[in-house]
């Protein structure tokens, strides 16, 4: 096989294997995709190495680093690409300590980018994701698409079902300071986060009982009555939103919080990326193809047909509206200059962990300082 796929059991991917989300070989999807691939049919120039990359499980019809494989962009730009399929928590470990060289990563684990003496930087923005949604049973008080107003009445006192230490605590804490924007500390709304009470601790009737929990297992939480709503993405949450007759959309990033839009990014380990300069740069310039490829609606049922050996899933699974997926042009925009707006996103990603997990924003990093942007630029430059 000319590309090896390691699969990385963790708990949150047993579950979801149980939910019915599985892989396929990445060679399957390679073997379905190459016709989609170009080639000059000249012979190929030697290698110039291979890259370890870490994809997320499912939804592969939107994950750029699944098409990049699937379409062998990694043969046109001349490296080898070997894909894990894990959770993004495991993506920053392996990054983290060298055992992978560049992964995808949602914004739950975006803090890291902020820490002291950080092992990664960014490469570029994968998407504006509008895939984290907080949704409620219909026999709720709580309406679609319910005010913030609404949302400060009605939110206290529920039990909300979400995994805090990934995207579901980011698009959580957002909510909940726009829910208590403009208020005193007295009068806002909190929970208790993974370290400690979130915001101030305050009055007992503005408390929201958070069941934290993998997203994998917000299906089987959901089961229990007393859990009134839940924050949920991927398979978990368009299964959940399917089911209309139980659940209804309160409230999405596009809907409540598009002034603090914290995208999904590629990371990549600072000593790969400062050891091989050439190699990085053809992964991000056949990654950006990949992203070109997967914008262009035109492509999403092949997309989808990828993708469904991969995942072991069905058509309806897939949600092009999970995000908003950037083409090479928006890209360029995005890096354009040192004030363009992919730096405004980065900020937001920044402002988003402030006061969480030892972050200070007197002392932790700025968002120009933990992207390397010349790949990217590069990348997009023609």
């Amino acid at each position: 096989m000319k590309k090896a796929l390691a699969l990385v059991l963790t708990l949150a991917l047993a579950l979801a294997l149980l939910a019915g989300c599985g892989s396929t070989p990445a060679s399957s999807a390679a073997a379905s995709g190459s016709s989609a691939a170009s080639g000059s049919g000249a012979e190929p120039a030697e290698s110039l190495g291979t890259v370890r990359y870490g994809i997320h499980q499912g939804a592969s019809a939107t994950q750029a680093g699944f098409l990049l494989d699937a379409l062998e962009l990694d043969d046109k730009h001349n490296f080898t690409g070997e894909v894990t399929v894990t959770t993004g928590p495991n993506v920053y470990s392996a990054l983290a300590a060298g055992d992978m060289d560049i992964g995808y990563l949602g914004n739950g684990m975006g803090w890291h980018y902020f820490e002291d003496n950080a092992k990664i930087a960014i490469l570029t923005i994968d998407n504006l994701t509008n895939d984290d949604r907080l949704l409620v049973r219909t026999t709720s008080d709580i309406g679609e698409n319910e005010p913030l107003e609404g949302l400060y009445e009605k939110l206290p006192g529920k039990t909300l079902a979400c995994d805090l230490t990934t995207t579901p605590g980011t698009f959580l804490k957002s909510l909940v300071n726009a829910i208590n924007e403009g208020k005193d500390d007295a009068d806002k709304i909190w929970y208790e986060d993974v370290e400690g009470a979130y915001p101030l601790k305050g009055a007992a009737d503005k408390e929201i009982i958070i069941l934290n929990t993998t997203n994998a297992n917000i299906t089987a939480a959901m089961q229990d009555t007393a859990v009134d709503c839940c924050i949920c993405f991927a398979n978990t949450r368009r299964a959940l939103e399917r089911d209309t007759e139980n659940y209804r959309v309160a409230a999405t990033t596009f809907t409540h919080l598009s002034n603090t839009i914290t995208p999904s990014t590629w990371a990549v380990n600072k000593d790969f990326a400062a050891q091989n300069p050439e190699l990085v740069q053809a992964f991000v310039d056949a990654l950006v193809e990949a992203m070109d490829y997967r914008a262009d609606e035109a492509n999403w049922e092949t997309c989808v047909e990828m993708a469904i050996p991969f995942d072991q899933l069905s058509e309806e699974d897939y949600d092009r509206d999970a995000a908003y997926w950037p083409t090479k042009e928006d890209l360029k925009g995005y890096w354009e200059t040192d004030d363009s707006i992919g730096f405004t996103y980065l900020e937001q990603i920044r402002a988003s962990h402030m006061g969480s997990n030892g972050l200070d924003a007197d002392t932790a990093p700025q968002a120009k300082d933990v992207i390397l942007v010349d790949f990217i630029r590069n990348a997009t430059a023609d």
